[in-house]
């Protein structure tokens, strides 16, 4: 997914010359880079001339990068993981769209927690700042591109409360989703909107009966939007159906088919996703993976499911984790329709976890992330 591109064969040997190939698993605090970190898309993820920091190194890591060149010194090779010390003015230099990203997760987070403080305590919509909200992140899936999936893999989903972490995401989701199905722009402004707001209504309801409480919440949010200046008749549709499946299981009217709007069938996906992929403290993509394939043919609609699914494994590709058994490892290949990855350890063993059942991918490695 991530990895360091070398530079051209013409300039093979000057490089030899000029730097040291380090593994990214002996690096040091204080190296520094001598080639930048390029995605796949062509974009830096780290830039020439940046001095690592631990939480760089974690970066490198998380990406699945096994190598990288850093400057050597000016007459010999220096020792494997011998770091560099770097001047006082030195800083570790992460990309423009990678920092951007966060620091636009970050806001948008921010901005989720105040809106939905207000419906809480107010009983009203702040239209504006949640219609403000939801531009941001169209624009942000608009502007960052095929590494986005990556980022949202690995996204820190501490930096606000439960809810506005949940909704914000399923936004995001729901917004890659329709960017893949082709949706123009105002169906894609819309779309994102109402994953958005698909959980408004937990905002208006007593939690003293969780079960009444969430089969509530869809017709509590549907009401609180409808009429509502600025948002649509059939995003007001999308927050009511979205927990609504195909083979008529779902609430609140236990509706099925094509009776269900085509942005709640989309909301149910990414509410699904987000809601498996987060246990406890650990991110573990893999579990919502599971629960989407088992509901893929009756309750959820199967060709956006495996459209989207797809996109996910091959974002987990090169992802570094850690197994059930406290090894870390990094994923390797998925066979076709299969959730559970080939992966190699750090002692370069593989492990297929279709094959071997006593084993299993327990979360994923997460680096932190600068915002500022």
């Amino acid at each position: 997914m991530i990895r360091s591109y070398l530079y051209s064969l013409l300039k093979k040997e000057l490089v030899l010359i000029a730097t040291k190939m380090v593994a990214v698993k002996n690096l040091s605090p204080g190296l520094v880079l001598s080639d930048a970190v390029i995605t796949p898309a062509g974009k830096t993820l780290l830039n020439a001339g940046g001095v690592l920091s631990q939480r760089a190194i974690s970066l490198l890591s998380m990406w699945g990068v096994n190598y990288v060149y850093i400057n050597g010194e000016d007459d010999h090779e220096p020792l494997e993981g011998q770091a560099i010390l770097p001047s006082p003015s030195s800083s570790f230099d992460i990309s423009a769209e990678c920092k951007q990203f966060f620091q636009e997760y970050d806001s948008i987070l921010t901005s989720t927690d105040s809106s939905f403080e207000f419906v809480r305590n107010q009983n009203k919509v702040p239209v504006l700042a949640l219609k403000s909200t939801s531009f941001a992140i169209y624009s942000s899936i608009l502007t960052t591109g095929p590494a986005l999936m990556d980022y949202l893999l690995i996204s820190d989903y501490q930096l606000a409360s439960k809810i506005a972490r949940h909704t914000a995401m399923v936004a995001y989701i729901c917004g890659l989703i329709g960017r893949q199905l082709h949706y123009n722009e105002t169906e894609l402004k819309a779309l994102t909107l109402a994953g958005l707001l698909h959980d408004i209504g937990k905002m208006v309801i007593s939690h003293e009966n969780s079960s009444t409480s969430e089969k509530a919440h869809v017709i509590n949010g549907a009401q609180l939007i409808k009429n509502v200046k600025g948002i649509s008749d059939e995003v007001t549709l999308s927050v009511l159906q979205h927990h609504e499946y195909l083979d008529g299981t779902g609430f609140p009217m236990g509706i099925s088919g094509p009776r269900i709007h085509p942005y709640a069938k989309i909301i149910a996906i990414a509410d699904i996703f987000h809601y498996h992929s987060y246990i406890e403290d650990y991110c573990n993509p893999f579990n919502a993976l599971n629960v989407l394939t088992k509901d893929m043919f009756g309750k959820l609609d199967p060709t956006i499911c495996q459209m989207f699914t797809k996109q996910v494994r091959d974002s987990l590709l090169n992802s570094n984790v850690i197994l059930s058994d406290g090894q870390e490892a990094t994923i390797i290949f998925f066979s076709p329709n299969s959730n559970d990855p080939i992966v190699k350890t750090l002692d370069q063993k593989l492990i297929d976890l279709s094959a071997d059942k006593t084993r299993s991918i327990n979360r994923m490695c997460t680096p932190d992330y600068p915002l500022s």
